[in-house]
């Protein structure tokens, strides 16, 4: 009898040990804070999305994965995001984790925030931004800046600042290149007023006026202000701190 409780031990400890490993190999290892499997990210919103995950972990803590994958299958892209940010650890020790997961067969982006993080970043607000990404990006196949706007969103809400809206945006670069164009023909005109009046004498030659100088005033042509540089700051990456779940956080289909 003591010999078959021995064997019965064993065979649940085996039993442990294979269903560890086999749970351990459902999810990839992360390489970083963007995490591009399904291999859909452009190089622009790859640095955009790495410059704000460097950024929040520097300033407030924070750490942020950004996941994308073919497929979640054998799990429900919901129950998936839950399961890989306690698999990956993501937040520090006071769990200011938050992971945005893309899976391209499901067509579902998943959010998923750590326990410090519910009272800033609430499901009704995440779901706004996840409306919007999916209304301007996804639903266009635009995945790298759909999630390079979510980041940015992400990163302006946690730090207590307004984050202007994909169409806002647009509207304001529209503005900008108005303005832009309305002091180049400014300075066309005031050129043309300069070549017809010279300084130094009048239209005339011999007359007696005296010349008009036309000052070109110096002005600086605004510049879009919408996103940030291509380039990415480079910092290393040491793994995330084991962080916990809060179970908050929202999910969209497209």
């Amino acid at each position: 009898m003591q010999k078959r409780q021995v064997n019965l031990l064993i065979l649940v400890i085996l039993i442990l040990i294979v269903g560890q490993t086999v749970s351990a190999q459902e999810f990839p290892a992360p390489i970083g804070y963007v995490n591009d499997f399904a291999q859909v990210l452009d190089q622009r919103s790859r640095a955009q999305i790495q410059v704000v995950a460097e950024q929040l972990k520097e300033e407030q803590g924070i750490e942020l994965a950004v996941v994308t994958l073919q497929s979640t299958a054998p799990y429900d892209p919901t129950e998936y995001r839950t399961l890989l940010f306690e698999a990956w650890g993501i937040g520090g020790p006071e769990d200011s984790g938050l992971l945005i997961l893309l899976s391209l067969d499901e067509g579902a982006i998943e959010v998923e925030t750590g326990y410090g993080l519910e009272a800033i970043l609430p499901d009704g607000k995440v779901g706004a931004y996840l409306d919007i990404a999916v209304e301007e990006y996804f639903v266009n196949r635009q995945f790298g800046p759909g999630l390079s706007y979510l980041a940015q969103a992400f990163k302006a809400e946690l730090a207590g600042e307004e984050f202007a809206k994909a169409e806002k945006q647009s509207d304001e670069s529209l503005g900008d290149w108005f303005i832009s164009f309305g002091i180049f023909i400014l300075i066309v005109i005031l050129l043309r007023r300069a070549r017809f009046y010279p300084p130094g004498g009048g239209m005339g030659g011999g007359s007696g006026r005296r010349g008009r100088t036309v000052i070109v005033p110096t002005v600086r042509v605004p510049r879009s202000r919408g996103g940030f540089g291509g380039g990415s700051r480079g910092g290393g990456f040491g793994g995330f701190g084991g962080g916990r779940s809060g179970g908050g956080g929202a999910s969209r289909r497209f």
